[in-house]
């Protein structure tokens, strides 16, 4: 799994790095909140670990500058902190943090809690993908999108900024094409 990791601690940053690299995951270590910020701009990140108490840019922040970002897919936010009281907790969670770990870190509940962010993040990618599936008229080959039923071309056009080309499938032009084109008299050497 692709993990940002963000701590001006640089003995707690190498240490975590270590440990997620060990599990097999791909890091990317940042030494402070606006460093991570132009690379969660860059690229996507199933999993965020950050500490709470930065410079620059701390750990809430952070968070709150993802949660508003427009982004495709999910990103896990574990924050590392201090922090342990009701109100912090609390502070956390309303600025979109999904897990806490208090430090020191326990590398047992880290590599838990990363358990959890893969399913948290599976089930999003699960729901995505399934919000991506089109519905097609059986018969007229229609595409319901937005409550009405549009042609495929159109919806393809509209969804996805692409213009459809038409041919035929290999079976199709063995099955229906090439006959219609001998009763025609139409010769189908090099076609198909």
């Amino acid at each position: 799994m692709k993990i940002l990791v963000v701590d001006d601690d640089p003995v707690l940053r190498v240490v975590v790095t270590a440990g997620l690299k060990a599990l097999h995951h791909d890091v990317v270590a940042c030494q402070s909140g606006a460093k991570a910020w132009a690379q969660l701009q860059q690229s996507a990140f199933p999993v965020m670990i950050t500490d709470w108490s930065m410079p620059e840019m701390d750990g809430i922040q952070l968070t709150q500058a993802l949660r508003k970002m427009p982004r495709e897919s999910y990103t896990y936010v574990i924050m590392l902190t201090g922090h342990s009281s009701r109100e912090d907790y609390l502070t956390g969670v309303k600025a979109g943090v999904d897990a806490f770990l208090v430090k020191p870190l326990d590398g047992a509940l880290l590599e838990a809690q990363l358990s959890i962010a893969a399913r948290v993040v599976g089930q999003q990618d699960h729901t995505k993908r399934l919000e991506s599936i089109m519905t097609v008229c059986s018969y007229c080959k229609r595409v319901r999108s937005e409550g009405d039923w549009v042609d495929m071309e159109q919806y393809i056009a509209r969804e996805f900024k692409a213009l459809p080309s038409h041919t035929f499938c290999p079976s199709c032009f063995k099955e229906k094409v090439e006959p219609d084109m001998k009763e025609l008299g139409i010769s189908t050497e090099g076609l198909g």
